[in-house]
C-alpha cells in the first residue's frame, strides 16, 4: 500500500507532506533490501522521523487553529505512531529492520490518512477561518 489519490485531503500543504512521507518510506523499503543497508536504513529512519515530527506539528497546529473537536484523539494517534517509529529506529541500531516493519509503517500511515485525516476535512472546510478565506 503506497500513495494513492484516495488519500487526498484537498489541503495542498498536507497532501504534499503526506506524499513526501510515502516517498521517504519507499526509500526505507529500498534500503531494507540493499546489500550494505545499515547506514541507508538508519538515514531513511532519521529522515522519516524528522519529517513525521514536522508534519504532525503542522497538522496539529492547523487543527488547533480551527478548533477541531477530535484534536486530542488525533494527537494521541500521532504520539503512538511517533513512539512506534522511535522504537523501530532504536532497534535498527542492533538488528535488521525487516520488510514487516516497513509495511507496518506504510500501512499505519495510509490508514491514518484514509480514516483520521480525511475525517477532519469537512470540519476544516466549514470552519469560520476557511469560510472567510474562501
Amino acid at each position: 500500500m503506497g500513495w494513492t489519490d484516495t488519500l487526498l485531503t484537498g489541503i495542498k500543504e498536507i497532501d504534499e507532506q503526506h506524499k513526501v512521507m510515502f516517498d521517504v518510506i519507499a526509500r526505507l523499503e529500498q534500503a531494507v533490501g540493499a546489500e550494505d543497508k545499515w547506514s541507508a536504513v538508519h538515514f531513511a529512519l532519521v529522515e522519516l522521523t524528522s519529517y513525521v515530527n514536522i508534519h504532525f506539528a503542522v497538522e496539529e497546529a492547523l487543527l488547533r487553529l480551527h478548533d477541531y473537536p477530535g484534536l486530542d484523539a488525533h494527537i494521541a494517534s500521532h504520539r503512538a505512531f511517533s513512539a512506534a517509529l522511535a522504537d523501530i529506529k532504536k532497534h535498527s541500531i542492533r538488528e535488521d529492520v525487516s520488510d514487516a516493519m516497513t509495511t507496518l509503517v506504510k500501512t499505519w500511515l495510509a490508514q491514518h490518512i484514509g480514516k483520521e485525516d480525511i475525517a477532519y476535512v469537512p470540519h476544516l472546510r466549514n470552519a469560520p477561518l476557511a469560510r472567510s478565506a474562501g
